[in-house]
């Protein structure tokens, strides 16, 4: 992938944290998305650097011997000492980087020898401690203050290091010359480490969650690199509204349209075919790479304890099942919610509210095609699998043309038309979803052109919306008060759907008058729920 970053606030916010803490401000992140989501991505303007200020201790984590690890993180520290930052993967040994280095950090250099010398005689814990220890030598002898970014960081766990978030939450409460920088793949345990064993005292993780890229960069981005393919911009907005959470799926998309419309001499407009072409040979075909990656993916359902029953569960929520109520009407109660938390618990199903969604796309629709056909019948040739996966794309893209034709409001409109009184979180607040009989727009006087009430009517409920296409500030939300204030009966819930976001003074203003705000990471949960063909 290109070096632009296809979500410049996450930018702009790492760097306002970084420029805080060298001012003597610490507060420590911990950046948490799906493989692929480009978190390492973020960090790489940092961990770039060839001489920072402050120091920057960059160390991955693998599934690997614990002793490796405590190796490979000594020359971490020590790279960071001699002013050039680790990418995690450097040729030269410790015994070389310590001979390098003593001449200019004789402390540290005497404290990573006596560690070494005792890796293979400690225990893991006491050597993984003795190796954090080694950290503030090195801050007091450089007489700069260091970032500590740990890529990965749940696989302490499977390192065999007893207690080590434990022994990592004392250090990050009692190191104020240290930022520490945390990152993981697996959202739902690293949120409950982050929160039950690391948000101490002193010592609190910002957690930033990757969620939809940009839309304007990702798009322009899309553009870029797809100029030679006809209909350019129809393909970039389609894998956008479809792939818009996964840089690494995006790419992979984009460089295969441009080999295709490069062999093709009758790709001239784009074309259901060649969309069709390009997610088989990725997504579909045996050897196709995304394929592959599923298959890695799922394959903890084959050695799990219920390896077959939450394969099975996980289909049929692919399948459209979306509450464990459906669930249980179709496949049966038996373990249903051991298996459901299981699923849950590696990031292969999301919970909102009492609703279930598998989150990555490209997992979904391999799980609709060619995972339900194999179960269904058993083994079957490429071409039935190929006209499953034609049926699914076929349905996202007919209803993107469906919905591109449409303005915003509409297709809100058709959103809250689908609520089937479920439960689900959205703003970070739970409640249900009422299945409206009638759902009327209006225009506000002297309101933008970008702006859209809807007045929603169901059974002992009436909802009041802003419907905002652009920019949404605090004249906005008090023209949607001062209408909400007309209403009668007085509205039940008060919600400001926003296309491009709030400013931060708007977005309080909101909550002061209690109402709800919908933003671009809530209506893609709402599309999951409601708006994707099945």
């Amino acid at each position: 992938m290109s070096q632009t970053n296809l979500r410049p606030d996450l930018r702009d916010h790492l760097h306002r944290r970084l420029q805080a803490f060298a001012e003597g401000f610490r507060q420590n992140l911990a950046l948490i998305g799906p493989a692929g989501s480009g978190k390492t991505f973020q960090l790489h303007p940092l961990i770039s650097q060839s001489a920072t200020h402050p120091m920057v201790i960059y160390c991955p984590l693998f599934k690997e011997s614990c002793r490796f690890f405590l190796s490979r993180f000594l020359k971490a520290v020590l790279q960071a000492g001699l002013g050039n930052v680790s990418s995690g993967f450097n040729e030269e040994s410790l015994e070389e980087l310590i001979q390098r280095a003593d001449p200019v950090l004789p402390k540290t250099v005497a404290a990573v020898r006596a560690v070494n010398e005792g890796l293979m005689r400690k225990l893991s814990i006491e050597a993984f401690n003795r190796t954090l220890d080694v950290i503030p030598i090195l801050v007091r002898e450089r007489g700069q203050p260091c970032i500590l970014i740990l890529d990965e960081f749940l696989y302490l766990e499977d390192l065999g290091i007893a207690h080590a978030f434990h022994e990592l939450g004392k250090r990050v409460m009692t190191w104020p010359s240290t930022l520490f920088i945390l990152t993981s793949s697996s959202v739902f345990r690293s949120r409950a480490i982050l929160r039950e064993k690391l948000h101490l005292l002193f010592g609190q993780f910002e957690i930033l969650t990757l969620n939809t890229l940009d839309e304007s960069c990702a798009v322009s981005w899309m553009r870029e690199q797809l100029s030679g393919v006809p209909g350019v911009e129809a393909w970039s907005a389609f894998l956008f509204r479809w792939l818009g959470a996964f840089p690494w799926y995006l790419t992979a998309f984009v460089k295969r349209l441009n080999e295709l419309a490069l062999l093709s001499v009758e790709a001239r407009t784009p074309s259901e075919s060649l969309l069709f072409q390009t997610a088989w040979d990725l997504l579909g075909a045996p050897d196709g790479y995304l394929n592959q990656w599923c298959r890695v993916r799922t394959a903890m359902f084959e050695y799990g304890h219920q390896g077959a029953r939450s394969m099975e569960l996980w289909v049929h929520i692919a399948m459209g099942a979306r509450t464990t109520t459906e669930l249980g009407t179709r496949v049966g109660r038996a373990g249903l919610t051991r298996v459901l938390q299981w699923l849950i618990e590696n990031d292969l199903v999301q919970r909102k509210g009492t609703c279930l969604v598998i989150p990555d796309p490209i997992l979904r629709c391999w799980a609709y095609t060619v995972l339900y056909s194999q179960r269904q019948g058993g083994i079957q040739d490429d071409r039935q699998f190929r006209v499953r996966l034609e049926q699914y794309l076929s349905g996202l893209w007919t209803q993107w043309l469906h919905n591109s034709r449409r303005s915003f409001s509409e297709h809100v409109v058709q959103l809250l038309a689908n609520f089937r009184d479920d439960t689900v979180s959205l703003d970070s607040k739970t409640g249900r979803l009422p299945k409206f009989h009638t759902i009327r727009m209006k225009r506000p006087h002297l309101a933008e052109a970008e702006e859209t009430y809807l007045v929603a009517e169901a059974v002992d409920k009436h909802w009041c919306a802003s419907v905002q296409e652009g920019p949404v500030d605090e004249n906005a939300i008090m023209r949607f008060e001062a209408f909400c204030r007309t209403q009668s009966p007085r509205p039940s819930r008060k919600i400001v759907i926003a296309k491009s976001g709030l400013d931060p003074n708007a977005k309080l203003l909101a909550k002061n008058a209690n109402i709800w705000v919908w933003e671009s990471e809530d209506l893609h949960t709402l599309v999951e729920l409601y708006g994707q063909p099945y």
